[in-house]
């Protein structure tokens, strides 16, 4: 960015607000390409004026976000090819889903939308090495009955595997808040894992 663009002056508080929308889950930064010239220039910014989004490739170089300067729109950009560690689990597989990584503790997310929201996706793959995360979408019928779940979204820590209950999560859908509800289950293992018989 050029800090005497008048089109970078302006984009300023959007660009603070995409940070905080995005806290937790992609990092953003800005470069002051007058004063860090040799900097943008590893990034392969000649131009000012430019928002780059780099996936988690660390070869990566980068894709130049040329759409609307609005806080949706960069974000949108910023997390479409976001790895996803969330399995989807339904009445056939929810045994298989329980018994794999049998030591780590599972996480469900129980929701009524077709895609994984962000946040579920970037705890997914924070905690990929002790937790294991699954999606129930609201169709699953048998499955919401048995989990007794009335409102979605629902995040559970699955405890007990043969009485398909847990603890339920009941704040914001925040990263930071999700992210202390479930560090204690990233932290400790699971004792047993039942098989449950459908």
């Amino acid at each position: 960015m050029n800090p005497r663009s008048e089109k970078c002056k302006k984009f300023v508080d959007e660009y603070k607000k995409l940070a905080e929308k995005l806290y937790g889950i992609v990092k953003v930064g800005a470069i002051d390409c007058v004063s860090e010239e040799e900097l943008c220039e590893e990034f392969g910014v000649y131009d000012h004026d430019q928002i780059v989004v780099f996936n988690e490739n660390y070869s990566d170089e980068g894709t130049r976000y040329r759409g609307d300067l609005t806080v949706d729109k960069i974000a949108n950009a910023a997390v479409k090819d976001m790895q996803s560690f969330v399995s989807s689990v339904n009445t056939e597989n929810f045994n298989a889903f329980v018994e794999r990584e049998p030591t780590k503790y599972k996480i469900l997310h129980f929701t009524e939308k077709k895609s994984t929201p962000t946040v579920i996706k970037a705890l997914s793959k924070k905690f990929r090495d002790k937790l294991t995360f699954g999606e129930i979408r609201q169709d699953e019928a048998d499955l919401i009955r048995k989990f007794n779940i009335k409102k979605f979204p629902t995040i559970l820590a699955l405890t007990d595997f043969e009485g398909f209950a847990g603890e339920v999560y009941d704040g914001e859908m925040k990263v930071d808040q999700l992210t202390k509800f479930i560090s204690s289950y990233a932290y400790s293992t699971v004792k047993k894992v039942a098989k449950i018989e459908f």
